[in-house]
C-alpha cells in the first residue's frame, strides 16, 4: 500500500497548477490583445450570450439525464432529481474548485454511498459515462470532417484523419471492452504494472456490466453526439455575439469538438487558458484569427452553468466535505470489486 501524500505537498502541486493556467490565459491574452481591442470596439448582441446559455444548460441537463440511464441500467435505485444535483456538483468540481478529486469521482464517490452494495456498477456507470462522452466528440468531428473535406486545406485534413484514427481507436478499444474472450490475454498483458491493472479492471467492469445493454450504450453514444453538438451550437452563438464574420458552422462542428476536449487535461479551471491557446491555433487553420476569444466567450457559458453549480454545491456543502476526502477510496473499492458475470470464470474476469 502506498503512503499517503504529505498536504503541504499536494497543495504545492495545486498552487502550481493555478499559476499554469493564469499564466497560459494571460500568454493567449497578451498574444491576441489587438484582436480583444477590436472586439470591445464594437457591440456586444447580448441576445446571443443568453441564447448559447440556454443551448448550453440544455445540453448539460441532457448529459445528466444520459448518465442517470446508465445508473438505472445496472439496477440501481436513482432518481434523476439526484443526477442532476450530482451532476451540477461534478461539473463545479471540474470547472471550478482545483484540486486533486475530479469530478467524476465525486460523483460516483456519492453513488457508492448511496448504494455500497454496488460499488462496481456505480463505478462501472461513471466511466462509461466518460468514454462516451469522448467518442461524442471524436464522432461529431469525423462527421463534420466528411463534410468539409472537400473544401478543406492539407493542414485541415490531416487534422481530419487524425480525427478519424482516433475515433475508430476508440470505437476498437470499446469493442475490446465488450468481448470477455480477450479479458484473460490482456490481464496477463499487465501483469504487474500497478496502473495499467487497475484501468484494464475498470475497462472489464464495465463490459460486463453492460455487455447486455448494448442497445442502450450505442444510444448513449448517440446522446453524447447530441450533446456535443449543443455545445459547438453554443460555442456558435457566443461567437457570433462578438463577431461580424465567423467561420462556418461545418467548421465549428470539426473544430470546438477538438478545443473541448482539450478541457478534459487536469490544469485547474477546465484547463484555463490551454484550451483558448488551441482553440487559437485550430481555428487559424481555417483563417479565422479570433478562435482563442471565441474560447474565451464560450469559457463564460461554462462559468455561468459553474455559478448555477455552486449554489447547488453550497446548498449540499456538508455532505460534499464529508465525502470528499473518502471519494478516491470509495472509487478504488468499487473497482476492486470488479464485477463477475456469473458465465466467466472469476479467473477469465480478473486474471
Amino acid at each position: 500500500m502506498s503512503s499517503p501524500k504529505s498536504p503541504g505537498r499536494g497543495l504545492l502541486v495545486k498552487l502550481i497548477l493555478v499559476v499554469v493556467a493564469f499564466g497560459l490565459l494571460g500568454l493567449v491574452i497578451y498574444q491576441n490583445r489587438a484582436e480583444i481591442r477590436n472586439v470591445f470596439k464594437n457591440p456586444v448582441d447580448y441576445r446571443f450570450f443568453a441564447l448559447g446559455f440556454g443551448i448550453y444548460m440544455t445540453a448539460l441537463m441532457i448529459t445528466f439525464a444520459r448518465w442517470h440511464q446508465l445508473v438505472r441500467a445496472q439496477g440501481l435505485v436513482f432518481s434523476f432529481r439526484d443526477a442532476v444535483r450530482l451532476g451540477f456538483i461534478g461539473n463545479i468540481f471540474n470547472l471550478v474548485i482545483p484540486g486533486a478529486v475530479g469530478g467524476d469521482v465525486i460523483k460516483a464517490a456519492f453513488l457508492c454511498r448511496m448504494q455500497p452494495d454496488k460499488k462496481p456498477q456505480a463505478v462501472a456507470s461513471m466511466v462509461l459515462d466518460r468514454i462516451l462522452g469522448l467518442l461524442g466528440l471524436f464522432l461529431l468531428a469525423s462527421v463534420a470532417g466528411a463534410i468539409t473535406w472537400g473544401s478543406a486545406s492539407p493542414q485541415v485534413r490531416l487534422l481530419i484523419g487524425l480525427v478519424w484514427g482516433a475515433l475508430a481507436a476508440g470505437l476498437t478499444g470499446l469493442a475490446v471492452v465488450f468481448s470477455p474472450s480477450l479479458y484473460r490475454p490482456l490481464n496477463r498483458l499487465v501483469a504487474g504494472r500497478k496502473k495499467l491493472e487497475t484501468i484494464v479492471r475498470e475497462l472489464e467492469g464495465i463490459g460486463l456490466a453492460y455487455r447486455e445493454r448494448i442497445g442502450l450504450v450505442i444510444g448513449m453514444l448517440g446522446v453524447a453526439t447530441l450533446v456535443h453538438g449543443l455545445f459547438v451550437l453554443a460555442f456558435y452563438s457566443a461567437s457570433t455575439a462578438l463577431f461580424a464574420t465567423l467561420p462556418t458552422l461545418a467548421q465549428h462542428y470539426l473544430m470546438v469538438p477538438l478545443v473541448l476536449f482539450t478541457t478534459a487535461v487536469p490544469l485547474p479551471f477546465g484547463a484555463l487558458g490551454l484550451s483558448e491557446g488551441i482553440s487559437g491555433q485550430l481555428f487559424g487553420m481555417v483563417q479565422h484569427n479570433d478562435g482563442a476569444i471565441a474560447m474565451m466567450a464560450f469559457r463564460l457559458l461554462m462559468y455561468g452553468s459553474g455559478v448555477v453549480g455552486g449554489c447547488v454545491y453550497l446548498a449540499n456543502i456538508r455532505q460534499v466535505r464529508a465525502i470528499e476526502h473518502d471519494a478516491p477510496g470509495l472509487v478504488d473499492q468499487g473497482i476492486e470489486q470488479t464485477i463477475v458475470d456469473p458465465g466467466i470464470s472469476a479467473g477469465e474476469a480478473v486474471g
